[in-house]
């Protein structure tokens, strides 16, 4: 991840950026180091000398919606396949199965219809550190559909990033406008859920996915050409499309997210029992 931020166009001190891959996290550029030992926040180096990462991590991200399409998704995916010619290249595939997926949890109002899940497939690191920690679904009615379940991971995955952006901004002064990278952030349904649920302005990039390559990239380029690495990333690197919070949307989110937060608290020892 150190050289995320530079691939985000994130390079002044307070820039924020969001990713979600097989992992995520919430990552603050700063001129000083600092760090967030009860929350287990680090700062690591950055590409540049002299400037540091504050770093919050989730485990699994992508991951659990990965988890979701395997497991939740079988038949629809079934009959999407049987939609595709088998000419059509694995990559592509793959890539336009996220977005029939993706249309399909569309049709999902917002609070996935009361279903909230917990994305600590693998435990979790913070703002809690509990490797007993696991995933579960919670508020399960028998009017609820699967594309309920899986609407409910993508919000838990959102819900968790605003948990982390909130612990790094009990050390440090964030940006309004945050920069969203990873393949989480090739989905425009994601993006909005995400722009909602934290109440921030969420900006993309060209070729979210591979931030870290852009950013290395980008270093290597300002060494050769001998310019500074943040002032090429800043110039080269823009937001592509800018998705702006639904106001409709807040008061449902902040119910869930209030209850989202307590089903650690409220389960810890289970977890404990079960997993230890």
């Amino acid at each position: 991840m150190t050289f995320v931020n530079i691939g985000a166009g994130c390079t002044r001190p307070g820039d924020t950026h969001i990713y979600v891959g097989t992992s995520g996290w919430v990552s603050t550029f700063m001129n000083h180091q600092t760090v967030d030992i009860d929350a287990m926040i680090t700062g690591v180096l950055s590409a540049r000398h002299g400037y540091f990462n504050y770093y919050a991590e989730l485990e699994t991200a992508g991951k659990c919606y990965e988890w979701a399409l395997n497991h939740l998704a079988l038949d629809e995916i079934g009959v999407y396949l049987n939609d595709t010619k088998v000419t059509d290249d694995y990559e592509s595939r793959f890539t336009s199965l996220y977005d029939y997926i993706s249309s399909e949890v569309e049709k999902v109002p917002p609070g996935a219809n009361g279903v909230i899940f917990t994305p600590w497939l693998h435990g979790n690191r913070c703002p809690f550190e509990d490797s007993n920690a696991g995933g579960m679904f919670f508020n399960i009615r028998i009017e609820n559909s699967k594309r309920d379940l899986i609407c409910a991971v993508l919000e838990g995955i959102c819900y968790h990033l605003r948990w982390l952006l909130e612990s790094v901004e009990k050390k440090v002064k964030t940006s309004d406008k945050i920069r969203f990278v990873g393949g989480g952030a090739l989905s425009p349904v994601i993006s909005r859920m995400l722009s909602d649920i934290t109440g921030r302005t969420i900006e993309t990039v060209s070729n979210a996915q591979e931030a870290g390559a852009v950013g290395a990239a980008l270093v290597v380029a300002a060494g050769v050409q001998g310019v500074d690495v943040l002032e090429l990333s800043q110039r080269l690197v823009k937001a592509d499309r800018v998705y702006v919070p639904d106001p409709k949307n807040k008061e449902k989110y902040e119910r869930n997210y209030r209850v989202f937060k307590n089903l650690y608290r409220s389960n810890a020892e289970s977890f404990k029992a079960l997993n230890e």
